[in-house]
């Protein structure tokens, strides 16, 4: 099973793409590092991992079926 990731903002323009295929990964702690090898300087800026629309924060399991999205950092009012 793989992901379909997709990359918003600055991460897209990192990356040249808005969407990204991954090799499947047990958790979003894999997936970041997954990612992050895979687009240079993603390391370096800090980004949100959005799973089925929901923002995670630490580690969480990954079903099969989960909608990913890297969110970049952004402002607004």
């Amino acid at each position: 099973m793989a992901y379909s990731i997709r990359l918003f903002g600055q991460i897209a323009e990192m990356a040249g793409a808005t969407t990204l295929e991954v090799d499947a990964v047990a958790d979003v702690q894999s997936l970041r590092a997954t990612v992050e090898a895979r687009i240079p300087g993603l390391q370096q800026l800090p980004y949100l991992v959005a799973v089925d629309k929901d923002i995670v924060t630490g580690n969480a399991v990954l079903e099969s079926s989960a909608l990913i999205a890297l969110l970049p950092p952004y402002s607004g009012g």
